[in-house]
């Protein structure tokens, strides 16, 4: 599309991040932001991608431009998934949203993350000059999290081996004694399998100074329990909703695309929001 522009950019240790930059539609009112995606991590990065890439489209559609990237190790950029940590994944944010700035040509940036991309990109923002955050459904435990990667290598296991060879104990041992973990074909070592355990995005959100909107992404209406307390919050940085959505990012024999919903209620809070 003539709007879309693919291209490399350094980060701060001089890798090659790979992109593309959707700039906002000359003929519609022009916002004075951008959004930055994060995408999340390991499978849930491929089966999301449709929605993602949607999204950014219609960002781009409504005068917002966007940029979608992919980590170092990730996807098209330079390096290898085992090399990357949660720590230079932030850094990769950071980058990006300089990089965003400058040639999207908007002083102010929101990010916008999914699943773990979501903590990225809460922790980003600690440290980053970014205007907002929103959350679609994001890890809320790092230790849960973690557990339902293993979860997936016993299961593997089983295929496999028609047993368990490594119990979950055995797994975490060999990946704190250096050691690398192969899950669903991505490989998992120290320190990043550690980070990930360490995750704390209640605290993430608790130590925002700016506006947070944690969205709730299920096919049912019912507010889940670990997302009930941004629903009850009276604090007016941190902002929640819940949509009626297929969880996209997870497997599925049909690609699920559309979510006219999401992408409404998100554009609204953008607009919202940054207009203030």
């Amino acid at each position: 599309m003539p709007n879309e522009i693919p291209q490399f950019f350094l980060n701060s240790r001089r890798q090659r991040l790979y992109s593309i930059l959707h700039l906002a539609d000359a003929t519609q009112k022009q916002h004075d932001f951008a959004v930055v995606f994060c995408a999340p991590l390991f499978e849930e990065k491929l089966w999301s991608h449709r929605v993602l890439v949607n999204y950014a489209r219609s960002l781009a559609a409504q005068g917002i431009a966007a940029l979608r990237f992919d980590y170092f190790g990730d996807g098209e950029s330079e390096g290898r998934f085992e090399e990357a940590t949660v720590t230079s994944r932030v850094a990769d944010i950071l980058d990006a949203v300089e990089f965003c700035r400058s040639r999207a040509g908007v002083r102010r940036i929101v990010l916008l993350g999914l699943g773990y991309g979501a903590v990225l990109a809460l922790a980003a923002a600690r440290t980053g000059d970014v205007d907002g955050i929103v959350a679609w459904a994001p890890i809320m435990s790092g230790e849960q999290y973690t557990s339902d990667l293993l979860r997936a290598h016993l299961g593997a296991q089983v295929v496999l081996h028609r047993k368990v060879i490594h119990d979950r104990e055995a797994l975490v041992q060999k990946i704190m004694n250096g050691e690398f973990v192969n899950i669903e074909g991505y490989e998992i070592g120290n320190p990043f399998f550690s980070e990930l355990v360490a995750t704390d995005t209640r605290k993430l959100i608790e130590e925002q100074t700016r506006p947070v909107v944690v969205v709730q992404i299920a096919p049912g209406e019912r507010i889940d329990s670990q997302y009930a307390s941004f629903a009850q919050s009276t604090d007016s940085r941190v902002q929640f909703f819940p949509v009626r959505e297929l969880k996209f990012w997870a497997q599925q024999k049909t690609i699920y695309s559309p979510c006219e919903l999401l992408f409404q209620r998100t554009t609204q809070w953008l607009i919202e929001t940054r207009a203030a």
